[in-house]
This record gives C-alpha cells, sequence and structure tokens, in this order.
C-alpha cells in the first residue's frame, strides 16, 4: 500500500469522520482526500511531474496535510522544511533539495524571494494562504490524477541534523513511511474511536508517520496544537474529548509539573494515553504525569532515519526504557564489540523500513549504513529482560578535561528535584581552546527566584565533583526545536 491508497482507504471506509482539528476549523477525511485531489491536478497544471520534488514550508495546520497529499497523488516528493529555520538556512536547503515547486505562506515567501532571485524556483513559489491560491484549488478538479505510484518510490525527504549534526535530506519512501505507524497504533490501542492531541509538527518524521499516519490508518482524528502550552493540551483534551496525546518529553515534563489545582480546572478524564519520543525521559516525572492524569505512558525511540526502533507498550511497558526493539539490535563498544548486558554503547540497527539514504550525500550515507545496519550515533544499554533504556545522543556527552564522560540527563535529572526549577538542560559549551564547560541553564518556575550559589550547593550534595556544573545561567525559557525538543546543539555553542 501507498501513501495515496491509505488515505483513499479511509476516505471511502469513513468519508465524513473528521481527520484533522485546528480551533474552529474541522477537515473531514473525504475532504482531505478530495482537496489534496484539487491540489495535485494544480501543482501538474503547473507543470510538475512524476519524481519532482516539491518543498513544504507551512505552519502546523490542516492545510499541510491538504497540499502534502497533494505533492504525493501527483507522484512527487515532498521536501519537508521547517519553518522555524533562518531565511538563509532555508535558502541554501531549497537550492541543495533541488525543489521545483515551493509550497508557503506569505510570511516565509517574504523574505525568501529576494535569497531565490535569478533561481527558476522563484518563479514557482504558492503562496498557500493567499486568494489566488485557493481560487484555483476551488476551480481544479477533485479526481484522482492518473499517476503509476510503487511502494518503492521515494515520496519525502526530511530535513535533519540527528546522526552527526548537520543537516541532510533524509529519503523515505511510501514503503519505510508506512512501516511503524500501524505497529505504533497496535502499542498504544488506538483505534477509530480515539481523538489524538498533536503538538508534533508534521515535518517531523514523528508527527508525520507516527501521529498522523498512524491515526489515519485508523481513523482516528487529530487536534493540531499548533504552539504547545501545558494548558492548551488541558484545553483541547477538554474540548476534544481527546484520548491520545503525542509529544517529546519536554512536553510531558511540563504536564507532570503542573499543580494539582490547575489541572483540576479541566475535564481530564477522556485522556488514558500519552507517547513520547524523541530524548530521555525521566521515570520520576513520567510516573508524576501517570499518576497526576490517570494515564499509562509509553515511550518510544527512533530516529529520521529509522522511524521507530523501540517502543514501550499497553501490554508490554518498564518506565524508564523505551521498551523492547522492534527489529534487530547490537550495543556496541568504541572498537565495535558487543558490550554485556547493562553496560552503555551505540546501538546499531537493521529494520525492513529503514531510510532509502540521504539526498545527494552517498558517502554520508556509507558513514552510517554499513552492511546494511545502521549506526544510530545514540547510546543506549539493554538490561537483562531484553527492554532498550536510551541514555544520549554521544554527541551531546560533555567530556571532562580529565577525560572523564558525563550523560547531561543524569545532571538534569538531579537538577529538576530542586525545588522552584521548571526545566533546565545540562551542555558543554566550546570554550576557545575547543574543550567543554559543564553548564547548567535554568528556567525557574514562575514567580521563583533561584540562587546559583543554592543551586551550586544541591549539586555538590547530590553529584559526583567531576560531573558539577562549572557555571550555572539562569534564563526565562530554554530554545527548542521545531518539536518542542530543547535544542542542544543552540547551547553547546553558548
Amino acid at each position: 500500500m501507498n501513501l495515496k491508497q491509505m488515505l483513499e482507504r479511509t476516505a471511502s471506509e469513513v468519508p465524513e469522520k473528521t481527520a484533522l482539528v485546528l480551533g474552529s476549523r474541522r477537515l473531514s477525511y473525504k475532504g482531505l482526500d478530495d482537496t489534496s485531489s484539487k491540489v495535485a491536478n494544480l501543482l501538474m497544471a503547473r507543470g510538475m511531474e512524476k519524481g519532482d520534488h516539491v518543498a513544504i514550508l507551512m505552519s502546523h495546520s490542516p492545510e499541510w496535510m491538504v497540499n502534502y497529499f497533494g505533492i504525493i497523488k501527483a507522484g512527487g516528493v515532498a521536501v519537508l522544511l521547517n519553518p522555524r529555520l533562518k531565511a538563509a538556512e532555508l535558502n541554501a536547503l531549497l537550492r541543495e533539495s533541488d525543489a521545483k515547486i515551493l509550497l508557503t505562506e506569505e510570511g516565509f515567501s517574504r523574505e525568501l524571494i529576494p535569497l531565490l532571485a535569478g533561481t527558476s524556483l522563484a518563479k514557482h513559489i504558492l503562496e498557500t494562504d493567499g486568494d489566488d491560491y485557493k481560487t484555483l484549488v476551488i476551480s481544479s478538479s477533485p479526481s484522482a490524477p492518473d499517476v503509476k505510484i510503487d511502494d518503492a518510490d521515494v515520496s519525502t525527504i526530511i530535513y535533519t541534523s540527528g546522526v552527526m549534526g548537520k543537516q541532510k535530506g533524509v529519503m523515505h519512501t511510501h514503503a519505510s513511511l508506512l512501516g511503524t505507524p500501524d505497529i505504533v497504533s497496535t502499542g498504544v490501542g488506538r483505534d477509530r474511536e480515539d481523538v489524538v492531541i498533536d503538538a508534533v509538527p508534521f515535518f517531523y518524521l514523528f508527527g508525520l508517520s507516527e501521529v498522523f499516519f498512524g491515526s489515519a490508518i485508523k481513523g482516528s482524528t487529530v487536534i493540531i496544537i499548533p504552539s504547545f502550552t501545558p494548558r492548551a493540551i488541558l484545553a483541547a483534551v477538554e474540548k476534544e474529548r481527546g484520548s491520545i496525546f503525542f509529544g517529546v518529553p519536554a512536553m510531558h515534563n511540563a504536564l507532570a509539573m503542573l499543580r494539582e489545582k490547575v489541572i483540576r480546572n479541566y475535564d481530564t478524564s477522556s485522556l488514558r494515553v500519552a507517547s513520547t519520543a524523541g530524548a530521555k525521559s525521566s521515570p520520576r516525572l513520567m510516573k508524576m504525569l501517570e499518576d497526576k492524569f490517570n494515564l499509562v505512558l509509553c515511550e518510544t525511540y527512533g530516529l529520521s532515519e529509522l522511524s521507530v526502533v523501540s517502543m514501550s507498550t499497553l501490554a508490554n511497558r518498564k518506565l524508564g526504557t523505551v521498551g523492547k526493539p522492534l527489529g534487530e539490535i547490537s550495543v556496541l563498544n568504541d572498537s565495535g564489540k558487543e558490550v554485556a548486558v547493562g553496560e552503555t554503547g551505540e546501538a546499531v540497527v537493521r529494520v525492513p523500513w529503514a531510510m532509502k539514504g540521504y539526498y545527494k550525500a552517498p558517502d554520508l550515507t556509507a558513514k552510517v549504513f554499513k552492511d546494511g545496519w545502521f549506526y544510530t550515533g545514540d547510546l543506549v544499554k539493554m538490561d537483562e529482560d531484553g527492554y532498550l533504556e536510551y541514555v544520549e545522543k554521544k554527541s551531546f556527552i560533555i567530556v571532562t578535561d580529565s577525560g572523564l564522560k558525563i550523560s547531561p540527563w543524569e545532571v538534569e535529572e538531579v537538577l529538576l528535584r530542586y525545588p522552584g526549577i521548571a526545566e533546565v538542560a545540562f551542555a558543554g559549551v566550546k570554550d576557545t581552546r575547543g574543550g567543554q564547560i559543564p553548564t547548567a541553564f535554568v528556567v525557574p518556575s514562575d514567580g521563583e527566584h533561584i540562587s546559583p550559589e543554592a543551586i551550586t550547593s544541591f549539586c555538590s550534595q547530590n553529584l559526583a565533583e567531576f560531573k558539577l556544573p562549572r557555571k550555572i545561567k539562569i534564563l526565562s525559557s530554554l530554545p527548542k526545536t521545531g518539536s518542542g525538543k530543547i535544542d542542544r546543539r543552540q547551547l553547546q555553542e553558548g
């Protein structure tokens, strides 16, 4: 089954079922199917051919998904761009991706048009929030174009800086994108009656595949949260009777730390499952989340290149782990040898839904794929019962002057116990000599005053000396990626 067939099947089974909600806007599966066909025909009328690359630079909305499926139905390759990137960064990716058409919004095109001057793409920028574009879509045919689509065709390029820390285009086929959504749905018990609360943008694989595709396969409804706040989630759960919430650990942490009196202002009785992925979770805070909201937390580990590698399910889970692997996995030391049970090493994985490769980067692809095994750059450990624990990315491990290694997460877990801290990040800030300064970035709770000296004293009582922060910075907020994860790379730059 390809992505076009997946949407068409659900639209035929439950045509009037609501697919996507944003505020007062509601789009049915038939509406998504018909309107995306209109977009496909419009794109083809503008000269798009099968296999052409079409970029999407849009806000988190139902229209994003309409235009995505329009590209897919026309046989194109959707290039997903992060709206939080700077114009110069987007310009570089648009050129590198060989995009022939850009679907965007006026707010983004205004800054990009001067940078794209003189390129062929400059003549093919379509503002999806403009009246002209809307008129063209309305007048277009709602019949799906007759384009042969093979499951092995590349459908999507997702730009990520995960493995090796540089922006690269991850090429996924129809088959690889549809490899895990149904597995995830089974794991979290998602069915047609579920209402999914989604705070993860669609330009991330987590939001695209596990949140929306997994919901579309089942015919579930997805409620879009364009900008995360704990109260926005609670209000959406109450209004829409949300039953499953997908987010990253920072979001779940914020919900877990809400005061009981705040939670009592909302009816969250419909919420039964929370699914988290994208970073290390705190078992203590996740247990608080479960207890405060009377739900079950399922943690997932995956990458843009591989989708889901391991996940905990309603039937089989252990807090503090990402459940059991879905494919083959080896945990290797720096010499490439298997580590003992309980020891930390790099996750090396083989799954049938891996990416096809990095776009125009065969050398980079060869560095991560060796004999069919993908080298993740992620540190993990496996316990005696086969449960996998995600530790941290190798690139985020802090190395002291004496060569000792510190996992940011273990320091953050201690700092989160300090009264009055709402958020924290621990990073090795680069110094002028090429070394790292272990630095704690702390965000106080509303109305709280936190003394760096008091935090230092607290850390001294709870951490080994080599793990102590050498600097503590009090911030009003932490930098975040588009998905809501803490942007550690920005913190490392100082």
